[in-house]
């Protein structure tokens, strides 16, 4: 038996990949950080629209980028931390180097997991498959046949059988990782708080104002408002649907569909603003703390672009259903998103520093 003593929990719900990371840091700096920290930094704003007819989804259109590795590999420099993914070709492999590292006094994050094996979350448990999501393993019982993990929705220790763990760890999620992975973490220099936050926010800010190409960025979201309404002559009616469906499934507080959508008459959980309402409150919070107000106002500006998100996601909605057909409304939507987040980052320059 094994457990990592005195390592300190922040309870963060919706950024899993994230928040055993975030743990790491704020045990190494003795700091708080404000909430979706990493997640925001490394994940939002980064607008793409990829046309490719070789894909399943032939019109790629991303609001931000939530690839795990990818995240990773943006945020570690800027952060001062080192990464592994270990992908092991047994359970039993897996858990001998995870055991290892925390032997070693190394907290080390598990995943991607299946939700449907974590035996702590009783309305999930054996319910639906949820195949995104990671813990950060803080210890392990043979005797119990358990490890000790943090979750981020959860704020104690929590424990989970090694015969649920294998089960949750026997799943593949493309882009994301392989079955039995682990990521190993070392954490020797980490920057503070607002180096972070300038370094990031103002590479975002660059990228999204004046991006390298034509598909990236203020440009790239122009460019899709253009194209939009060409894709059912350009590519057909269900490949069109197919992207719009793959559009609104990104949109909500964590991915996947709204109620409405699914058919289920239950009050809606998600907020579907493209993750917006986060950057809104994460602004305002920072600029508020460093007097910011450039900082401050692009929160008001995000938050503006997210009610416009909201608006186009049950607009899009409706499309699916077949209730309505006002994608031109749609296609003026992502024009006037466009023009609300470069102000918002402009005035997140205008703030850096």
């Amino acid at each position: 038996m094994k457990i990592i003593e005195n390592f300190k929990h922040h309870k963060d719900d919706y950024e899993c990949m994230w928040n055993g990371i975030e743990d790491i840091y704020m045990n190494h700096t003795g700091t708080t950080i404000p909430d979706q920290f990493f997640f925001l930094m490394s994940g939002f704003g980064g607008f793409a629209y990829i046309k490719t007819n070789a894909a399943d989804i032939k019109r790629m259109v991303s609001f931000g980028d939530g690839r795990t590795k990818q995240m990773y590999q943006y945020l570690a420099p800027i952060v001062g931390f080192e990464f592994r993914h270990i992908q092991s070709k047994t359970f039993e492999l897996a858990m001998k180097k995870a055991k290892k590292e925390i032997d070693n006094g190394n907290p080390v994050v598990l995943g991607a997991l299946d939700m449907y094996y974590l035996e702590y979350y009783p309305k999930l448990y054996e319910g639906d498959h949820i195949p995104y999501h990671y813990v950060l393993m803080v210890g392990y019982d043979d005797e119990k046949e358990c490890i000790y993990l943090y979750d981020c929705g959860k704020e104690d220790l929590q424990q989970l059988s090694y015969k649920n763990l294998k089960a949750a760890l026997d799943v593949e999620c493309p882009g994301m990782s392989k079955p039995n992975t682990i990521c190993t973490i070392r954490m020797d220099k980490p920057a503070d708080i607002m180096t972070i936050a300038n370094t990031a926010l103002k590479d975002k800010a660059t990228t999204f104002i004046s991006p390298p190409t034509g598909f990236l960025g203020y440009k790239g979201i122009q460019k899709l408002a253009k194209e939009f309404l060409k894709w059912d002559e350009e590519i057909g009616v269900d490949e069109t649907k197919k992207i719009i469906k793959n559009m609104v499934y990104f949109m909500g507080t964590v991915p996947g569909y709204s109620n409405r959508l699914l058919g289920i008459d239950e009050p809606e959980m998600s907020i579907f603003m493209g993750g917006r309402d986060k950057m809104n409150r994460f602004m305002k919070e920072l600029g508020e703390a460093e007097k910011n107000t450039a900082w401050i106002k692009a929160g008001d500006q995000f938050l503006n672009s997210g009610k416009l998100f909201e608006e186009m996601h049950e607009l899009l909605v409706d499309y699916l259903l077949e209730i309505s057909d006002e994608r031109e409304k749609v296609q003026q939507l992502l024009l006037q998103i466009a023009d609300k987040e470069k102000e918002a980052f402009t005035l997140v320059l205008e703030g850096t520093h």
